[in-house]
């Protein structure tokens, strides 16, 4: 027969096994709630974060735009980063450009990923995506870090052109043109003449706006490369995985309207918070 005192040091065992159960309980459905939470994260980020296309609208009002472009719709894709996006990835972006009806369109550089070597079947799906692309005045195109002599044969085959480090004088059905600079900003070079009319830059590597805007005026700057950091915080614009100093969407430098792409591929699989975009900008007089 057990005494008291080993019933009751039985009891506390007892009571010590249940608190003991509950505590791993608790401890798993934490661990669980955490998997699910990871997982549900990933899998949106891969398959629908990496994959739906936003596209950003922005009116942009500067007294210099001349009459005859007043409403005119400028259309901005970037950072294709091919490989990451497969063909059906293509039509479906092909569409939702032609969709917006562009009178401009440009891209911002960077086709492929770094250090993929695109072979024939991949330029010629490149050359027909770009080629579908419509723009009812004229499309333009500036290279990026990623890009290699492919870059030119694409370009050129898709009837986009090519600015490097140069300037050209756009019109639209008047005397008034505007320019449209493009910028190598793998190998800048600034010493333009430029006329002093309503300007739009296009670049790929936005932390060389600073060493164009010295030399050239820039109304309007566009640029890429960064991703948005491709994960961001929410809310906040803040870019987790980006090491450029100009990294969000937009800053007023001076008189330079500067919005940055958060491009269209992809390196890590990956999107949180930062869907792929196209950018679509209204240019008007007032």
């Amino acid at each position: 027969m057990k005494t008291r005192q080993e019933k009751n040091s039985q009891i506390q065992k007892e009571i010590f096994r249940e608190e003991r159960d509950k505590k791993v309980q608790k401890i798993v459905k934490i661990i669980v709630i955490v998997l699910i939470f990871i997982l549900g994260t990933l899998t949106y980020g891969i398959f629908i974060g990496a994959k739906v296309i936003d596209v950003k609208e922005v009116k942009v009002t500067n007294n210099k735009v001349p009459d005859s472009f007043h409403g005119i719709k400028v259309v901005q894709i970037s950072d294709l980063l091919y490989n990451s996006l497969n063909a059906k990835d293509l039509k479906r972006l092909e569409k939702k450009v032609n969709e917006l009806k562009p009178d401009i369109l440009v891209f911002t550089g960077n086709l492929k990923q770094e250090n993929l070597s695109l072979e024939s079947e991949d330029i010629k799906a490149l050359e027909n995506f770009f080629k579908n692309l419509d723009a009812k005045i004229s499309k333009y195109a500036v290279i990026g870090s990623n890009d290699d002599d492919s870059f030119h044969v694409i370009m050129e085959n898709s009837n986009f052109q090519v600015l490097n480090n140069e300037s050209i004088q756009l019109f639209n059905n008047d005397i008034v043109p505007i320019n449209v600079i493009g910028f190598n900003t793998t190998d800048l070079k600034t010493d333009l003449k430029v006329s002093d009319n309503y300007s739009i830059c296009i670049l790929n590597n936005p932390d060389k706006i600073d060493e164009i805007k010295k030399k050239i005026n820039c109304n309007l700057a566009l640029a890429g490369d960064t991703l948005g950091g491709e994960i961001q915080l929410p809310f906040l614009d803040v870019a987790i995985f980006d090491g450029h100093h100009y990294s969000k969407n937009y800053y007023k430098l001076d008189e330079t309207e500067f919005y940055i792409s958060s491009g269209l591929g992809n390196n890590l699989n990956i999107r949180l918070f930062n869907h792929p975009s196209i950018s679509l900008f209204r240019i008007t007089k007032y």
